[in-house]
């Protein structure tokens, strides 16, 4: 059993990723490692590892339901994921990898995530005219906060060797789009389980990965942030607004 204490709620996460908040049990979706087929580095490994292995699991709109109607007012809400450390082969553990359609005049939806337990590796890509143009590398641990800007398809990767716990604030306006890299076979890296960066040949020429150290600051947490001052968060359905 894995429990985190955090300022909205207790979250109790069981063995099979079955999450309770304030002892009430959340909807799930499971990632299954034979939906992964198409991204990883070395798709042999599913004649070794069970297909049916569950990597990671995403609860949306884990918010009290006290809280609901003012996240609704702002079409924005509150979600939960979890990732198993395990390796995929030579590979971390890895989310599928997505990006976000667009807004408004030309850019896509933005994303807040924050790291509640476990070491994080969000990999930023940008895209033009189907190349990449740019390659960012973000590692962030238990407390730090990272905005996913727009226009950059996002891959989260489970860097360490105990369970990864991440939070996330993203517009209700959207479904995300896994179509880019699901026919690329992932980003246009792996990272290895020795820290190394292998790039995705599918890509043709790539941008060398650039690290970045950027966070989005956050008072207490994201969840108790947008209670104190929904309106600030206002940017992830309107990316022409700064970031505050």
């Amino acid at each position: 059993m894995l429990r985190i204490k955090y300022p909205f709620g207790d979250m109790k996460i069981d063995q099979n990723h079955a999450l309770k908040l304030n002892d009430v049990l959340l909807e799930v979706q499971h990632r299954r490692l034979r939906e992964m087929r198409s991204v990883l580095f070395d798709p042999s490994i599913l004649e070794k590892m069970d297909e049916n292995t569950i990597l990671y699991s995403m609860y949306k709109e884990a918010m009290l339901d006290g809280h609901k109607p003012l996240f609704r007012e702002h079409r924005i809400r509150f979600d939960i994921t979890i990732m198993e450390p395990i390796y995929l082969g030579k590979e971390f553990n890895k989310t599928l990898g997505h990006r976000h359609p667009e807004a408004l005049n030309g850019l896509s939806y933005p994303e807040v995530s924050s790291v509640l337990q476990g070491h994080a590796c969000f990999l930023f890509q940008k895209m033009e005219e189907g190349a990449p143009k740019e390659f960012r590398v973000v590692h962030a641990e238990k407390g730090d906060t990272i905005l996913m800007p727009p226009n950059y398809g996002h891959v989260t990767v489970n860097y360490g060797d105990g369970m990864l716990v991440t939070s996330n604030l993203v517009s209700t306006e959207f479904k995300s789009d896994y179509g880019g890299f699901l026919e690329k076979g992932g980003a246009a890296y792996y990272i290895l389980k020795d820290g190394s960066f292998i790039r995705n040949k599918k890509y043709g020429r790539i941008p060398k990965p650039i690290v970045s150290r950027e966070r989005f600051h956050v008072a207490e947490s994201l969840y108790a942030d947008f209670l104190k001052d929904s309106d600030r968060f206002d940017f992830l359905n309107d990316p022409t607004k700064p970031v505050p």
